[in-house]
């Protein structure tokens, strides 16, 4: 007997990376908020650099990245209707995002200043919730 795989249509899988890529910017976004609220130090001007470096990744990198897992994603099996849901992104990127759950995890519980630690999470979040946008849309490269 055969195990069936998770199969959804390619909208739903595009859709579904715009929902993980959102859903963990908009965590690491608001651990840095909390972050923020907790330090006495001025922190708008870290605060706005981080959103101004969060943009630019976002923009030149990581919505790059989405328009070439759209249209990997329109090029995979081209004779299925549907895909494997964990297809939404390649599978060599899950060592990736592993390594990275790992890194911010270790910076956690570092000795690392929260100020400094919120500025980097404040970035990344909002670059991949940036990033997402090419996922929201549907855009094909």
């Amino acid at each position: 007997m055969t195990v069936p795989e998770p199969a959804v249509r390619r909208s739903t899988l595009i859709r579904s990376a715009a929902v993980v890529w959102a859903a963990v910017g908009g965590y690491l976004s608001i651990r840095a908020v909390l972050w923020f609220r907790a330090s006495t130090r001025p922190i708008l001007p870290l605060a706005l650099l981080a959103l101004v470096l969060g943009f630019v990744k976002g923009q030149f990198i990581f919505a790059k990245l989405a328009r070439r897992n759209i249209k990997r994603i329109g090029e995979l099996s081209p004779h299925k209707d549907k895909i494997c849901i964990f297809a939404f992104q390649a599978y060599e990127s899950y060592a990736i995002i592993v390594g990275m759950m790992g890194l911010g995890i270790a910076l956690r519980h570092s000795s690392i200043d929260r100020v400094i630690l919120a500025v980097i999470y404040l970035a990344i979040g909002s670059a991949l919730a940036y990033g997402s946008g090419p996922y929201w849309r549907g855009r094909r490269a």
